[in-house]
């Protein structure tokens, strides 16, 4: 591994655990027209897969900021009963994330000795969740990060080569000093494109990888 000076994290699958199936099956029960054998599969999927679907086609129209909390409402009660909640809609997308603490906990360990960097696709529904469970397992975002990069801010999401481009001017670093993390495949090797030293972590298994990358936080 080389010397780095800088971290960035991807969150879904890498800082908090997330599972898309929780969200199907959620929907499923309140009434979305979604086929038992995608519900079934999604337990096997890493991260939000690269799938023709409805469903995922608006997650990634979320990561890039096309659909926003009110147009998700919208497009989603009109697929739903309209005895369903704006709430319960907005619970189903939260059920796919969880956030272990100790991970959190990791973070602020590590701003100790490194610039901490939160590198994620995700949209405003996810990302105001991410920032009330964090603050609500004791470790604000604030107290975690030294800036945090979400893509429906930059209006682009990885693996285009794009918002790397951003991200390092953006935060002027110099990304041969630079780790990234991230569990899916074509975001590490657009990383490792844009000069970053990047490394794949198998989704919602961090812990697994942290005496190799960082031994003196074991």
């Amino acid at each position: 591994m080389q010397e780095f000076k800088n971290i960035f994290f991807d969150l879904g699958g890498v800082l908090f655990d997330l599972h898309l199936s929780n969200a199907l099956i959620h929907f499923a029960k309140l009434g979305l027209p979604i086929p038992p054998e995608f519900v079934e599969g999604a337990r096997n999927f890493k991260g939000i897969p690269k799938i023709n679907n409805p469903f995922i086609d608006m997650l990634h129209q979320m990561d890039i900021g096309t659909v926003q909390r009110d147009q998700l409402l919208q497009i989603m009660h009109k697929q739903l009963p309209a005895s369903v909640t704006d709430q319960q809609i907005i619970d189903g997308f939260e059920c796919m994330i969880n956030v272990p603490a100790q991970r959190l906990a990791l973070l602020k360990k590590l701003r100790s000795r490194y610039k901490v960097y939160l590198l994620s696709n995700i949209g405003d529904v996810h990302w105001e969740a991410s920032k009330r469970m964090a603050r609500e397992a004791g470790y604000p975002v604030e107290e975690c990060f030294d800036y945090c990069f979400c893509s429906y801010h930059l209006g682009v999401s990885k693996p285009d080569p794009r918002i790397f481009q951003k991200v390092i001017e953006l935060s002027g670093l110099n990304p041969a000093e630079s780790l990234y993390l991230d569990d899916a495949e074509d975001n590490i090797t657009a990383g490792k494109a844009a000069g970053l030293i990047a490394k794949k972590i198998e989704s919602n298994h961090l812990e697994d990888y942290i005496p190799e990358l960082f031994p003196e936080f074991a």
